[in-house]
Formats: structure tokens, sequence, C-alpha cells
């Protein structure tokens, strides 16, 4: 099947780009824009913990993306689900019960819903639902926040002006996403944490907690003491998160300057690394697309 999704315009007709992937990685203020950018992720979840719940995962992430992505492009018809699990296919993200298991959750959850719309009602095509758009848009709004303090850059507010810019701008960031090696299949810790559920919520937490470390730190403390500050905005146990903890720590990528659970906790210059090269990917990726979209019009 050929993609529904949109290919990046030919290289001669896209504008320098101001951020790319080697200058987010080298900003000098790269981490406290990553760690404001988490939260405010946290406080979104905090806010839309079912629908948080879809980017909780690696696995989830990439299925809610293609949905959305199919869904933005089919508009108000709906994409067919037969059409989207082609696409899951053909881009390894999930079996085919998963991937209709996921739909049908979103449908439950009403985050998408059934079109009237359909050229064929027969078919059921899905399409998101009003609330879910607005959830996007600052979704989309928070990373361009990013990007914008990085560069002194007024995307958010262009995105603020134009709203529909979002169901433009999504397929593309989503091509990208399912072409980047960083972003579909992430490496040492942030894939082992990512393929919990709600690992990336645990990330986005032990990363608003970290301290200012001087340059040369190796082990970088954060302000949690205990394993409840980890605990507690998951959705899954305390065995399963100390499970998953000792794991790491034996990788040592995390662990406690004193008593296990008691004492301050504390992250590897690799477990930042790999944080941080995967957002800088990330918003790499959103900012081509923004770029992109931005030239065409």
């Amino acid at each position: 099947m050929e993609s529904v999704l949109p290919k990046p315009l030919p290289f001669a007709l896209l504008p320098p780009p101001r951020l790319d992937r080697a200058r987010i990685a080298a900003h000098a203020d790269l981490r406290p824009v990553l760690k404001a950018q988490a939260n405010a992720f946290l406080a979104m979840h905090r806010q839309l913990p079912r629908m948080a719940a879809i980017f909780g995962k690696q696995q989830r992430y990439l299925l809610g993306q293609l949905a959305i992505a199919m869904a933005f492009e089919c508009g108000e018809h709906g994409f067919v689900v037969a059409h989207y699990l082609e696409a899951v296919k053909a881009h390894g993200i999930a079996s085919r019960n998963t991937a209709i298991s996921f739909i049908e959750e979103m449908l439950h959850y009403k985050i998408a819903q059934i079109s009237v719309l359909g050229a064929n009602r027969r078919s059921r095509p899905v399409a998101l639902a009003p609330a879910t758009v607005e959830v996007l848009t600052t979704w989309l709004g928070l990373h361009l926040d990013s990007l914008d303090a990085l560069d002194g850059g007024n995307r958010r507010s262009e995105l603020q002006q134009d709203p529909q810019l979002l169901a433009q701008v999504h397929p593309l960031i989503v091509h990208h996403i399912l072409s980047s090696k960083k972003t579909m299949r992430p490496v040492r810790i942030f894939a082992f944490l990512s393929d919990m559920n709600d690992g990336r919520v645990l990330m986005d937490t032990i990363i608003t907690s970290l301290h200012d470390a001087p340059a040369g730190t190796t082990r970088f403390p954060t302000f949690v003491h205990a394993y409840s500050q980890l605990c507690e905005p998951l959705r899954i146990s305390r065995t399963h998160l100390l499970r998953k903890l000792a794991v790491s720590e034996q990788a040592g990528h995390v662990g406690w300057l004193g008593r296990r659970g008691a004492s301050t906790f504390w992250i590897s210059k690799e477990f930042l690394h790999d944080y941080e090269t995967y957002q800088a990917e990330k918003l790499a990726n959103i900012e081509s697309a923004w770029q992109a979209i931005r030239a065409a019009d």
C-alpha cells in the first residue's frame, strides 16, 4: 500500500533549516528547555491521563501518531481501519490484533469516533474527536515552545493565529518520525523504559527532578529521595517499577547515593544522553515539518 502520509518536499524547495539536529543537540540551553518541556507534558498527563496514556509507551506512541496522522489526512471523512492496519504492518509497529485493539480503545474512550461522512459507511471510517484535536494542538504547541526557546522564534504564536496548521504539519511530522531510526527504534535506557506503560512519564518525571550539575559529572543527582516520588504519576505497580529500576541499576544507568529508596536518586550521563538525543531528534523532525509547511504557504 502506498503510504497516505506526505513525503517531504524536494530539498531544493525547502528553506534553510533554522534548527537542525546538530544545532539542537549542541545548544547550550537544550537541557533546561527539555526540563521545561517535560514539566509541561507532566501537567498535561495529570489533566488528561487517558489521552496521555496513548503516548506513554513506545509502541502505543507510534500507533497513536500514525492513526492521528491518517485521520488528519482524511479529514472528517475518516480513515478506513483496513488501510491503517496495512500501514502499521508496513512500518513494523505492531501485530494486526494489537492495532485493532488500539483503535477500539481510541473509540471506546472517545479519542476517535466513527465518521458519518465517509463515502462507505459500512467500512466504519474513523475520525478524530473534536476534543482530541484541541489536545493535539497543545501537544504541538509545547514542542513549538521548545523550538522557540532555542532560537527566539514565534512558531507557537503562528499556530495560535492559524490552528489549521496542525492538520497540515502533523502528518509530515509523523512521516519524519517513522522514517527516523532514532525515533522509531530508540537505544539503551530510553528504549528499555519507553517499552513499559508510562515509561515516557517516568523519564519526564526524572528529568524534571534533576539538580544542576557541573561539567564532567557522570552521575546526575535528582530531587527524588523515595520510590513513591517516582510511582505517584504512573499507572504501574510499585513492584513493576522496582523490577525495571533494578535492571537499570545493574546496567549502571540509575542508582542511589545511599540506601536504596531512601536517599538521593541519580541517573547516569548515558541516561541523560539517550533522553536528550531522542528529544533533539524529535524536535528536529517537528522543525523540519514545520518549516516545510510554512514554506509551502
